[in-house]
This record gives C-alpha cells, structure tokens and sequence, in this order.
C-alpha cells in the first residue's frame, strides 16, 4: 500500500510539472487600449483573444493606440474589421509584421513573444472586432472569398468587354463611361479586399487609405455621367445635371485626389466624412430624378432605379448596420454591385438594340419608295450589287424584270393623281405578291418597277416571268360602285447563268426587253 501512495503521489506531481510546463509553452494573444485622444470615454481593459474566437473591444473617435501581445509556437493571422478606420499604421521593433489584405485588415504574426502598437484613426465610436487564427484556418476561410471574389472579378471583366465593344459597334461613346464605372469599381474592391498586395506588395502607397478613396472617387464620377447619359437625364433637365449632378460627383472626385496630397490627420478625416456624405446627398439626387424618369415609363430608368435602391440598401449595411451580421457587411455591397452592374448591362443592352432598330429603321426608310413601299432607286442599286455579289460566291441564275404601265399619263390626266396613286400601289402589290420571300422589288421611275431574284436554273425564272406577265395583262381596279379602271403593263426581262457585266448592263438590257414588248403589244385605250 504504501508503494502504491508513493506512485500516485510520483503520478501527481509529474502531472503538475507537466502541466506548468504546458501552462508555459502555451500560445496566447491579448490586446489592451493603451492612448486615446478621449482617455474618460475608452475601455482600458486587456482582452484576452482566444484562438479563433472574436473578440470586442470599444474604441473612441479620433486617434488610438492599441497594443497587441503574442506568444506563440506557430505562425497565425491578426484580423480586425476596418469599417470606421480612416487611417491606420503600426509600430513594432521586435518582429516584422506583414499585412496580408486590406479590407478586414490581416496580419501575418511571426513566432514567438512580441508586442505591436496599432495606431488608429477612427470615424465614430464603435465596436471593434479583434481575432487571431492559425494560418491553416485563415487559408481555409479565405478559400471561399477567394471563389466569390474571382467569381466577381470575372463578371466585371465580361461585362466590361461586353458593352465596350458593344458602343464602339454603335458608335455611341456614352456607353464607355459604363465599362469605365465598372473598372474603377472593380480596383475599388481589388484595393478594398486586398487582392493587389499579391502584386503590390512593395508599393505601400498604392495600397494606402488614399489611393484606395482616389477609387471610390473615380467610381462614383464615372457612375454618374454614366447614369445621367443613360437615362436622359441631361436632355430633360441640362443645368440640374449639368451643375448639381457632375459638379458634385466631380467634387467628390477633387477630394479623393486632394486626400492623395494631405497626411494622416484631422483634416483628411473630416474630407474622408465630407466625401462620404456627399457621396450620400449625390445619390439621393439622382434617385429621385431616376424616380421620375421612371414614373415617365422610361424602361432604362426602371432598370437604374431598381440597382440604385439595392446599392442604397448595401450602403445601410455597411455603414449603419454593420454590427448586425458580418457576412452582410462585408459582402451586402459587393453583391448590391455585381447586381448593379449586370442590370445597367441589360439596360445598356436594351438601349443598343434600340439604337440599332433605329438605325435600320432610318435605313429602311431612306431606301424604301414612300408610295408603293418598295425599294427606291437607292435601295435598289444596293440590293443588285448584293446580288451579284452573292451568285458570284454561290452561284445560280439571275432574273431581272422590268415592268412598265401601259399609258400610265392618260391614267392620271383623266382620273387624277390620287387615282394615278392608288394604280401604282395596286401594281406594287400584285407584283411583290408573285415574287418569293427572298425576291426584291424596287421603284425607279414614275410607273417603273423592277423585280430580281437568283434561281436554281432557268426554268424556274422563266416560270417568274410568265406568272408576273399573265397578271399583269388585264388588271381592273375599282374606283366605286360604278367606276371601274382597267389596268396593264409591259414586263421586259433578262436571265443571266453567268453573273453580268454589271448592274447598269443588266437593267439596260432589261429595258430593251421591255420596250420590244410593249412596241409589239396593241395599243388601246383604257
């Protein structure tokens, strides 16, 4: 028995020694607010921060020193949230900190005992969220950031090319302030998230609070003009756009660049609250003017209005409710953008296609003969060189008629010109009726028609000509109950196996053929 009291005492006092020992060699991280510019109104107790587990501790307005002391075995990641922090740096001589992103701010610590002193420089009183974790952990759940934000980073890319080459295909250079709004947002978060200091590692000025701002400043800029264009909003009202709208979003763009030249003092922290805020009343502005376009069933508007009320929601997020879920406050405005950004592409999209109808239509219009809805001579000088341009790739057999009325002047001298009108648009139409889908026909003089088509071979353009010609032989077209004009007309044509000297040729011979025609058909009156 006593052997056995001995053993167990042995047993405990080993235990002991091995638990101080493990006591001793344990990994720990605390922080403590050690100066603040409002000492009465800051919280001096030391935090201790568990391993993966979020810490809070509060932080006044204006400028703050917090000191960070580790002990550890292993390397870890320091993170800290960064949404009040108007500028921070860091002081230490017992190690090398490397910072690993920028938003949500993370700190590579080394092994070992050490201390660090952050210095911040904050917005507002706020509580401040303090973790540390294993750099295997911090990997991990960077992994989906890093799926989300590549997933982000492409879509930018996509719809920045898309509707970039998209307005140089219209010629309208309005829709390039999109793709610039798009890339200026896109290296706002790239600077915001962090993602550059894998290749800016060594230019801490392009990293810095001020460069990051120059961003914000450019979006915003770039998003206005954009919107203000797109929606019209410079033809309905030129001097409200012109002189609140621009002149504030470039006075949010000077201070971004006047925050570039100042250092990290009071003055940049009341520009950085000023910018924010008009910022703010600049997005109210043109919300309401959105508002209005859209009531107006301007369908663009409908579109920007909609983003611009998730963007406003993501902002609440961000900056008012930060506290109430992390992922929201990091994330909200990101994908009120990525949104933002998709629905102002399908608005860019619609308003393209629109333009494009427009300009087919004006097209259309320009080569359409007014009367009989039929191609004029402009249009059809176009359309025979597409013919011939298309049977010399593909072959075939091309027909041309030419199709004249039969004493069209007595027509209009005797029942006048709005008679003499209708005559021609009946003809138009019984001719475009015996045509296919793919054949054309065109108006090129006074009572002239013509109509052209490429056939398989000849017998199916002789069968063209001679369907055209018998219903054209005696046409009647009834003016009342009682009145009843009879009409006719003269079909010249040629057919070519082989494609033609030129368009000029082939409508010379077609007239020829024509005038041999009507010079053997037995005159009459109508």
């Amino acid at each position: 028995m006593p052997k056995l009291y001995l053993l167990l005492i042995i047993l405990l006092i080993s235990s002991f020694l091995h638990a101080q020992e493990n006591i001793q060699n344990n990994e720990y991280c605390q922080i403590q607010l050690i100066s603040t510019e409002q000492t009465h109104s800051a919280d001096h107790r030391i935090e201790i921060l568990n391993k993966e587990k979020v810490a809070l501790l509060s932080i006044p307005k204006g400028k703050s020193r917090l000191r960070l002391d580790c002990r550890l075995k292993d390397q870890a990641v320091f993170t800290f949230d960064n949404t009040e922090i108007m500028d921070l740096s860091w002081e230490t001589k017992q190690v090398k900190l490397i910072q690993l992103a920028a938003n949500s701010p993370s700190f590579l610590l080394p092994t070992g005992t050490f201390s660090v002193d952050f210095l911040f420089l904050n917005h507002h009183n706020h509580m401040q969220n303090f973790a540390w974790t294993p750099i295997a952990t911090f990997l991990n759940n960077s992994l989906f950031n890093n799926i989300f934000m590549g997933i982000f980073y492409g879509l930018c890319l996509t719809l920045i090319l898309y509707v970039y080459f998209m307005g140089r295909i219209v010629g309208d250079t309005r829709f390039q302030f999109y793709s610039l709004y798009v890339f200026c947002a896109a290296t706002f978060f790239l600077l915001q998230e962090g993602q550059l200091n894998i290749f800016l590692a060594r230019h801490s000025f392009l990293l810095s609070h001020q460069f990051y701002l120059l961003f914000a400043g450019f979006t915003v800029f770039t998003a206005t003009v954009f919107i203000v264009r797109l929606t019209d909003l410079h033809a309905t009202w030129p001097k409200l756009t012109r002189y609140v709208l621009e002149l504030g979003a470039s006075s949010v763009l000077l201070v971004s660049v006047l925050l570039l030249f100042l250092n990290h003092n009071s003055l940049s922290a009341l520009l950085g609250g000023a910018m924010g805020k008009m910022t703010l009343l600049l997005m109210l502005g043109i919300l309401i003017l959105i508002s209005i376009q859209a009531y107006r069933n301007i369908q663009s508007a409908k579109l920007v209005l909609l983003s611009l009320v998730l963007m406003v929601i993501a902002m609440v997020f961000r900056t008012v409710l930060d506290d109430v879920n992390p992922f929201l406050q990091r994330y909200a405005l990101i994908i009120a953008f990525a949104v933002e950004a998709f629905m102002l592409a399908v608005a860019v999209s619609a308003r393209i296609k629109n333009i494009q109808a427009d300009k087919i239509l004006a097209e259309s219009q320009a080569n359409t003969d007014d009367l009989c809805n039929v191609l004029n001579r402009r249009g059809w000088d176009k359309k025979v060189n597409d013919v011939l341009s298309k049977q010399k790739i593909e072959g075939g057999v091309i027909c041309l008629l030419y199709i004249d009325l039969d004493n069209f002047k007595q027509t209009n001298d005797k029942w006048g010109h709005d008679i003499g009108d209708k005559v021609l648009k009946v003809l138009a139409d019984i001719i475009r009726n015996q045509l296919r889908s793919v054949d054309s026909i065109g108006r090129i003089g006074g009572d002239e028609f013509v109509a052209l088509g490429i056939f398989n071979d000849r017998t199916e353009a002789s069968n063209l000509v001679l369907r055209v010609q018998k219903k054209l032989q005696n046409v009647s077209l009834h003016i009342d109950k009682q009145t009843i004009i009879k009409i006719s007309a003269s079909v010249g044509h040629v057919i070519y196996d082989a494609p033609p000297k030129g368009a000029n040729d082939m409508l010379s011979q077609a007239d020829k053929s024509m005038y041999q025609i009507k010079r053997a058909n037995k005159q009459g009156p109508y």
